[in-house]
């Protein structure tokens, strides 16, 4: 990264850790950070536009740059067609309401909530709290609200694979299971990324989560777009986290400018 080739708008008050890390890197590359809450963000509109100033903080307020910005949401890619054969699992989309029985719950829209076992015979109040939040907001959804619906598996391991122009630049484990249990095989990883990365749907920016089934078989596990990426300690050098969001906005802009042409 050159200095002075964008600059960073983090939400004020939020201090999350991408927040605190971007701003890190921003005193080490000399890039100019800004701040804005949700209600102050209209005043960057163009340079958010230009693809030159990169929101970081809370999904909701990245939405409301792309708002402010005139840029569309890109569709969540967590199950990218071209990576079917590598889920090892069933999963389908259904609203919302029809879900019965104890079933992996997903949103369609990008971190609505987070994936979880959602059973319908398990009282929400014997949930931990993650699970129960996440519960919460399904059972929040219109009837009809289209959501990945997928069997319930066991994971030995998960493992984060940050991707930035087709290549992996970062890669961490993030479950908490035990130290010594089977990892992806990087090999198949390699070509999750290369497939996806050949597909026009593939962002410049992105993550590969793959695990290892309860089988032994490394199986994907979910894509993320860059733009609502979270950081997880260890796996990424921070000054490549800030490089791929900024790369993804910067390309998100072009686009939106290529389509108004």
């Amino acid at each position: 990264m050159r200095p002075r080739e964008f600059t960073l708008l983090c939400q004020r008050d939020w201090g999350g850790r991408e927040e605190r890390l971007a701003r890190q890197v921003a005193l080490l590359e000399d890039i100019e950070v800004l701040g804005a809450g949700l209600e102050g963000i209209d005043r960057y509109a163009a340079q958010l536009a230009g693809g030159t100033c990169v929101p970081i903080g809370t999904v909701e307020f990245v939405r409301r740059a792309m708002g402010i910005a005139g840029i569309s949401e890109p569709a969540n890619p967590s199950y990218p067609s071209v990576l079917e054969s590598y889920l090892h699992r069933r999963l389908e989309r259904s609203p919302a309401g029809l879900v019965m029985g104890r079933w992996f719950v997903k949103p369609i829209a990008t971190k609505a909530f987070t994936g979880f076992v959602f059973d319908t015979f398990v009282d929400p109040e014997d949930l931990d709290a993650h699970d129960r939040a996440q519960c919460e907001a399904f059972l929040a959804l219109e009837p009809d609200a289209p959501v990945w619906v997928g069997e319930a598996v066991t994971w030995r391991s998960e493992v984060r694979y940050y991707v930035l122009d087709g290549r992996i630049v970062g890669e961490g484990r993030y479950d908490t299971g035990p130290d010594d249990a089977l990892l992806p095989v990087r090999s198949v990883v390699c070509e999750m990324v290369r497939r996806f990365c050949a597909s026009p749907e593939a962002p410049v920016a992105f993550s590969i989560d793959a695990g290892v089934l309860d089988c032994g078989t490394t199986a994907l596990v979910e894509v993320n777009d860059a733009w609502a990426l979270g950081f997880y300690s260890g796996t990424l050098e921070p000054r490549e986290y800030v490089r791929m969001l900024w790369r993804r906005w910067q390309q998100l802009a072009a686009r939106t400018d290529e389509a108004r042409a």
